[in-house]
């Protein structure tokens, strides 16, 4: 407390004599220096798995993107060589694996579909 009471002090002398008050830098926290190369390797890796999904299926969909995504998805194209709909695919695989509660919903309630 006696921080801030001795930084409203030193304002309110600064404002007496006219000067504006002069900003003390705060010293911020170093990020740690391996981040950058974790980043990299764990893109570099979710690259690798998106390059190796392997489109199995022979069914087309007609689907909708907002401009912001498709803009994305032909950036990675032309930097990465990943095709839109392998991404697609993949990301939807991805979806599914770590959201099985959604399936087991599906599978229960066509159980109880009267066809």
């Amino acid at each position: 407390m006696s921080g801030i009471k001795s930084l409203a002090d030193e304002l309110r002398d600064s404002m007496r004599k006219g000067k504006p008050p002069q900003a003390k830098e705060i010293p911020l926290a170093e990020p740690p220096k391996d981040t950058p190369k974790k980043k990299t390797e764990n893109l570099e890796r979710l690259f690798e798995n998106i390059l190796s999904h392997e489109l199995t299926g022979r069914e087309k969909l007609l689907i909708r993107l907002d401009d912001k995504t498709l803009f994305l998805l032909k950036q990675l194209k032309v930097t990465k060589g990943i095709d839109m709909n392998k991404i697609i695919s993949y990301s939807l695989h991805q979806f599914l694996k770590n959201h099985p509660e959604l399936t087991r919903y599906i599978k229960e309630h066509i159980k109880t579909l009267d066809l």
